[in-house]
């Protein structure tokens, strides 16, 4: 049997906190799996549930499999479950403490195979252009090998990379836990790591792609259905009780967020998970610099037709991340 070919994209030591409490005796435990507009719903175990094959391996040109990845997703996991068992007992955390769990906020943000095929679809549009001048100019193919070997380890790189850089930049920001003892609790999902920043309409669709050095960027991970960690630039306790209304809030932004599923762990949903909500009064395109930005386009392309050139907001449209504040703002 050829070792760790099944990997979990979403770990089972993570998913084990949304088994159904209500399983029968006797029965394996199981988590439920709910389609994205919440009409389909299934029960799964978390060992058979978010995984793919050789997804993190770094085959070698020997033939032979690396694991280096898959291994030190193993140990970021390990630490993880140390970790869950101080918020559990509501400790203190050292710096040692919060640098694992920002490795894991890390970790989560880049493994999903909504984030790796991202990139591999970046990295393969960056190959063809480059394909295509190597051939323009008649060259032998050089950077393109790269730009292959870029794409065919897409998913890996952005692991390697996202975890370096991302982790210093969450331990230079504030990090909370919200608690709950609501019924339903915190979700999860295929992508449950999510950048949020709730002022991003009030710029131009250009910049609305969220970052870590943004004023008002909010890092959300639930940990459990009882924990959610809260990593952002606004200080506060370590620990906060939060009422009904934050945790609908927070499930209606994982929801939002996710790629095809998301977990609830009694299989229950909320109607406001669902709910779109209203563009906001204060948005770029309402503003006046925004209403002159968006005329001068309109004249620029009345008299300068050019097919196949969308508008800034267009544009922004047919992105993969969230172009204003409202999580409902994007298409369902």
């Amino acid at each position: 049997m050829v070792e760790k070919t099944k990997q979990h994209t979403i770990p089972k030591c993570y998913l084990k906190a949304w088994c159904d409490p209500r399983t029968p005796p006797g029965q394996h435990p199981y988590i439920w799996r709910i389609s994205r507009d919440g009409s389909e719903k299934k029960k799964k175990s978390p060992e058979k549930s978010f995984t793919s094959t050789d997804r993190y391996t770094i085959k070698l040109p020997s033939g032979e499999r690396d694991l280096i990845i898959e291994n030190t997703l193993g140990g970021i996991e390990n630490d993880f479950v140390n970790e869950l068992v101080r918020i559990r007992r509501r400790q203190q955390l050292n710096l040692h403490d919060k640098a694992r769990l920002c490795l894991f906020v890390a970790a989560m943000h880049t493994r999903t195979i909504a984030m790796g095929e991202h990139w591999r679809e970046q990295n393969k549009r960056l190959h063809e252009t480059v394909v295509a001048l190597e051939q323009a100019h008649g060259a032998k193919p050089t950077t393109s090998l790269q730009t292959a070997e870029l794409v065919e380890k897409a998913h890996q790189h952005i692991i390697a990379t996202g975890i370096e850089i991302e982790v210093p930049l969450l331990l230079q920001m504030h990090m909370t836990v919200l608690v709950t003892d609501n019924e339903l609790g915190f979700i999860t999902s295929d992508n449950p790591c999510v950048w949020f920043n709730p002022n991003l309409h009030k710029f131009p669709p250009f910049y609305r792609s969220p970052g870590l050095a943004q004023r008002d960027i909010e890092v959300t991970l639930p940990l459990s259905p009882r924990y959610l960690i809260l990593i952002s630039h606004r200080a506060s306790p370590l620990y906060v009780d939060v009422d009904e209304n934050a945790v609908d809030e927070a499930n209606r932004t994982t929801r939002f967020h996710c790629a095809e599923e998301f977990v609830s762990w009694k299989g229950e949903t909320q109607p406001y998970w669902f709910e779109r909500g209203q563009e906001p009064e204060d948005t770029w395109e309402k503003s006046e610099a925004g209403k002159r930005a968006l005329d001068e386009r309109d004249r620029i392309l009345k008299d300068f037709p050019q097919e196949g050139i969308a508008g800034p907001t267009e544009a922004a449209e047919e992105g993969e991340t969230p172009t204003t504040g409202d999580p409902s703002q994007k298409d369902d």
